[in-house]
């Protein structure tokens, strides 16, 4: 890849650490947060940065190689992931990556939503659905998230390639 943007950056955390390992690629991010994208242009100069949702991202269709997530879209209700996943698709042009919460448990998706607030979703049914292949959904090790007991039992990488454009 030459070019990654995650979608909601905050302040850069992730953005920061790519950047180090990386050497002559493109990154960027989208926030809804003004401030948090104001203080990551401050660390990361000459990034692409701009201030917007996943509902409607502020870039061209195509127009990077791989779009990141993490913890982001377990703040996106079920009636609008179809949506945000629509929009990764028009703006990804090779991969979308998520460190996200995942199971393919209604009833236990509806739990986590009812006891602790946020969204988990099945995300190979839902990458498929938008037309998403060669899914990979990797469990991350419980000693790397060791204070969260919902983050030791639900938290993957979700990686997909995005489909061919007509």
């Amino acid at each position: 890849w030459t070019s990654l943007m995650e979608i909601g950056c905050g302040a850069g955390a992730n953005l920061v650490n790519i950047v180090k390992g990386t050497k002559e690629k493109q990154v960027g991010g989208v926030d809804i947060n003004p401030e948090a994208i104001k203080v990551c242009g401050e660390v990361l100069n000459g990034a692409f940065l701009r201030v917007g949702s996943i509902l409607d991202i502020p870039m061209s269709d195509n127009s990077a190689d791989v779009l990141l997530t993490d913890m982001m879209l377990i703040y996106v209700s079920p009636s609008k992931v179809d949506t945000a996943l629509r929009e990764l698709k028009r703006v990804a042009r090779r991969q979308v990556v998520f460190c996200e919460l995942h199971s393919l448990s209604f009833w236990r998706r509806l739990q986590i939503r009812f006891v602790e607030g946020l969204y988990v979703h099945n995300f190979k049914k839902l990458l498929e659905r938008q037309g998403f292949y060669d899914i990979e959904i990797i469990k991350i090790k419980p000693e790397h998230w060791p204070e969260s007991d919902l983050q030791q039992k639900y938290a993957f990488i979700i990686k997909a390639t995005v489909p061919k454009r007509k």
